[in-house]
């Protein structure tokens, strides 16, 4: 058994999902007829995370008025500023070990893999990764142009970024010396003090109305 906080990056204002997100915070948009968020919240719980804190920005008011009869889920207002600004407020003093995750996200990441990766690896923090898929049919071709391959949408040998950050208490200190979230993955990464962890199963973001069609499929 184990126990792990959880940070939900809540704060963005969701323009690709608009109208949808007008009046709407990102997760707070349904689907099937259930918020994003709930998802979120009901896999973490299932995974013993006991201490939720939802880092809200962009209509905070209506993330604090969802979760106002639940003791269990703290929303901040974080403000609108970068990822690291959030963390810095949220992750000040003498922070635990903490998972950095993305309110857009739904995946069926296992936690506690994922921790036994990161604290193997040794290394300052670990981040989820998940093989990048071509949106495109590809060919291969010869010296004279003739297709030697095809392959339709593809896996590439690439991955991407899918949150479920974990930020060990060395990692939590040394964010106060950056200005973005991107700076400090590239200090952690120069340093190769960042793991990865691989994903397969499910995963899917939902930044668009195409996604969230998607989401809705799946």
């Amino acid at each position: 058994m184990y126990e792990m906080n959880a940070i939900i990056l809540c704060g963005g204002q969701g323009i690709r999902l608009r109208p949808l997100t007008a009046d709407t915070p990102k997760p707070l948009v349904p689907v099937r007829g259930r918020p994003i968020i709930d998802f979120i919240i009901e896999f973490l719980r299932k995974q013993n995370v006991t201490e939720i804190t939802v880092a809200g920005g962009y209509l905070v008011e209506k993330l604090e008025q969802h979760f106002v009869d639940d003791n269990q889920v703290k929303v901040v207002d974080t403000g609108d500023c970068d990822i690291i600004d959030r963390l810095k407020l949220l992750l000040a003093g003498d922070a635990n070990e903490t998972l950095v995750l993305y309110g857009d996200t739904l995946s069926d990441v296992n936690l506690i893999d994922l921790l036994s990766a990161h604290h193997k690896s040794n290394c300052e923090a670990t981040v989820t990764v998940w093989p990048l898929k071509s949106s495109f049919g590809i060919f291969d071709l010869d010296e004279t142009s003739h297709v030697t391959n095809y392959a339709e949408k593809p896996e590439l040998d690439k991955w991407i970024n899918i949150g479920y950050f974990v930020l060990s208490k060395s990692a939590i200190k040394a964010l106060g010396q950056f200005k973005t979230f991107e700076e400090f993955l590239a200090s952690l990464t120069s340093r190769r003090q960042l793991h990865a962890f691989k994903h397969r199963g499910i995963h899917i973001t939902i930044n668009s109305r195409a996604e969230l069609e998607e989401a809705e499929n799946l």
